[in-house]
């Protein structure tokens, strides 16, 4: 079969799909190819389909000999792109040939090297992942919209459990055993998986196995993998974001829970404040499992408000995900963009340049306005001052600040107003002094009352 040229390329490479190791599951057009090519370049002679055209007296050549010349994969990857087009440049048309070549990172190299009048085109093939989805089979699991992973990348990976999923190329038991870590995020250790020892055998037989006995084989390697079947969020322990989206829909959809279908954005207004200030009681205890249960409690009212909105085909949870990556994207500019920031002062700089940016020059009005009405009066306090000083440019005086409410302090006179009115100004006077020495009002009443509170107790138990 001669493959056929492509208008205006001088030398065509194809890439040809040799399938898992056996050897014994080509296309057919991938052998055609194979047979008939002008030159044939294998990724290693350590497939089992070498073996065969050995056999049947087909001349190719192998990368194996660029294995030992480097550690480094780039670099390998780099060296192989670059022997593979020094021999398409000697042949009318080179076949290279490896085992996926969707995932194999010497054809993505190659892609990125391509220089000028050359072209690639690729024929598939079966893949391990096929393989093993043939073998559970007799298992009755359902392989549809299966995922693919290879061992090595679930580090870089989340977890998904809403549809099954194969992990090839383990190849070690420490492998197994970080394969494992990864699926206990969302599985539970009794959790049955299929381990196949050879994975690329032509009707290879899956074993059964709690997820827990994974890293206890004996025997692993580059044709293991373990194929995880779908697991419905209402059958497992352990939840995603994803999941528990889907959990919350299911309360507000028709049949699920009163309660929640019953409730509004005014009237879940009250429970996120709530919620927010006994997530913020958690972290000052310093209970990290409290914390993470609190925090759950927010999560809940952001899920649950962001369904809600979808229901009304204004805003989904991806909208408010979405929003939110936006901004910490653009407001991090000395990360994610040339902005230079080496100091948490830098840093604070940096993120009101990027608010400038997206809201445009403000006034001190408007920019007062845009504080919360439902934050605690002292916060929300400090934060006006800071921002009405930022607009005007103006620079904070702590100790004429802490002079004033000496002065406010001696002034006694007047009715019931006049002095709320006073006390008032006085409590501004110390936000703004706090905001001129660097520090948190609210933080530092906090930590004042928590002393007393802690000086009660002592006084209590003094009497017992």
């Amino acid at each position: 079969m001669r493959i056929p040229s492509f208008h205006g390329e001088k030398h065509i490479i194809t890439i040809a799909a040799l399938g898992p190791d056996s050897g014994e599951m080509l296309t057919i057009g991938v052998y055609d190819a194979l047979k008939s090519a002008d030159r044939l370049l294998l990724r290693t002679g350590r497939h089992g389909v070498a073996e065969r055209l050995t056999r049947e007296g087909v001349a190719f050549e192998t990368l194996d000999a660029l294995y030992e010349r480097t550690e480094d994969f780039d670099e390998l990857c780099e060296l192989a792109a670059r022997a593979i087009i020094d021999r398409a440049r000697q042949a009318e048309a080179l076949v290279y040939a490896v085992s996926e070549p969707q995932s194999d990172a010497t054809v993505r190299a190659l892609a990125d090297a391509l220089p000028e009048g050359f072209a690639l085109r690729a024929l598939g093939g079966v893949t391990l992942s096929d393989a093993a989805a043939c073998a559970v089979i007799p298992f009755g699991m359902n392989t549809e919209n299966l995922r693919t992973v290879t061992a090595l990348s679930t580090a870089e990976m989340r977890v998904q459990a809403d549809c099954p999923q194969v992990i090839t190329e383990i190849d070690n038991r420490y492998l197994a055993s970080d394969v494992k870590l990864w699926l206990s995020d969302l599985f539970d250790d009794e959790t049955t998986v299929y381990f196949l020892q050879n994975a690329a055998e032509p009707g290879a037989a899956a074993q059964p196995i709690a997820l827990c006995e994974l890293d206890r084989q004996a025997h692993y390697d580059h044709r293991t993998a373990v194929l995880v079947p779908k697991v419905g969020v209402f059958e497992r322990r352990r939840a995603s974001y994803e999941d528990f989206v889907q959990v919350i829909a299911r309360l507000r959809a028709p049949g699920g829970c009163p309660w929640d279908r019953a409730q509004t954005h005014h009237t879940l207004r009250q429970y996120m404040i709530e919620e927010a200030c006994e997530a913020a009681d958690a972290m000052d205890g310093d209970d990290e499992m409290k914390m993470a249960d609190e925090l759950g409690d927010v999560l809940l009212q952001v899920v649950l408000n962001s369904c809600i909105g979808a229901e009304h085909r204004a805003f989904t949870d991806r909208d408010v995900t979405s929003m939110a990556a936006h901004k910490m994207i653009t407001r991090h500019e000395h990360v994610f963009g040339k902005a230079k920031a080496e100091s948490a002062q830098a840093v604070v700089s940096v993120w009101e340049s990027a608010k400038k940016k997206e809201r445009g020059e403000q006034t001190a009005l408007e920019r007062v306005l845009d504080v919360p009405l439902s934050l605690p009066a002292l916060m929300r306090g400090q934060k006006i001052v800071r921002r009405e000083a930022g607009a005007k440019g103006q620079t904070l005086d702590g100790a004429a600040m802490l002079a004033r409410v000496a002065e406010l302090a001696g002034q006694t006179d007047g009715d019931r107003a006049a002095q709320e009115a006073r006390l008032g100004e006085m409590l501004e006077c110390l936000c703004a002094a706090a905001e001129a020495q660097g520090l948190d009002a609210e933080t530092a009443l906090r930590g004042q009352t928590r002393k007393r509170v802690e000086h009660l107790r002592a006084e209590d138990e003094k009497t017992l």
